[in-house]
């Protein structure tokens, strides 16, 4: 399955404007298994942007791109990240068994003659409440804990083959910290292509360098 994604954080001055496209692989009992993806962040104070592309298979994650200090003649960094599929298993994301599960209970269906992919849609909204919300690098993530808690408020688009097409998510941190403040995280993915195959390829051996 390929995808697209627009990601808006924060507002005004501070707002942060990332953009992703790429390809993943999942299974259905635990989640993403495999992703392809490349980023193009934006701020709204100005400057450069921020590219970066990151493969990950399993626990191995290789990354390019402008915060990554790559060695001379390489071209990737690759590091092992034992917690990663365990992350997977709480990515704010329909392709995600767990964010379905925590969502179903209170999914409301919206009449609509939407179409995404080629395919007519049925639309599904909702809100949840969560204990914690934070981010890593393939995604925002929910979960448990005595941190910084939250609101999710989504839209979901499915197929007749109820594969995700569509997904809006909007998330809303608790006030914290000294200022009271709340952050607020708006993303839209589009999918498409689940008919055809999807491979995602490691770097070469020659081109990638360990992190140190």
């Amino acid at each position: 399955m390929v995808f697209s994604q627009r990601i808006r954080r924060g507002s005004g001055e501070g707002a942060v404007l990332t953009v992703a496209h790429g390809k993943r692989r999942f299974v259905p009992k635990t989640g993403m298994y495999a992703v392809d993806v490349s980023t193009c962040s934006t701020f709204a104070r100005g400057g450069d942007p921020i590219r970066s592309r990151t493969v990950q298979v399993g626990r191995d994650i290789y990354s390019q791109g402008d915060w990554t200090d790559v060695p001379q003649g390489k071209k990737w960094v690759h590091r092992e990240d034992t917690d990663a599929l365990r992350w997977t298993r709480h990515l704010i994301e329909p392709l995600n068994p767990e964010f379905l599960r925590l969502i179903s209970p209170g999914a409301k269906r919206i009449s609509t003659r939407d179409r995404y992919d080629g395919v007519r849609t049925t639309r599904y909204d909702g809100s949840v409440q969560v204990d914690h919300l934070s981010s890593y690098w393939a995604g925002h993530l929910y979960g448990t804990g005595a941190w910084t808690g939250g609101r999710i408020r989504w839209k979901l688009w499915l197929g007749p083959d109820d594969l995700p097409r569509r997904f809006q998510a909007e998330i809303i941190t608790e006030p914290y910290g000294p200022e009271e403040k709340a952050d607020a995280v708006r993303m839209n993915v589009l999918y498409k292509g689940w008919r055809a195959p999807v491979r995602i390829q490691i770097p070469p051996e020659n081109q990638v360098a360990e992190a140190e």
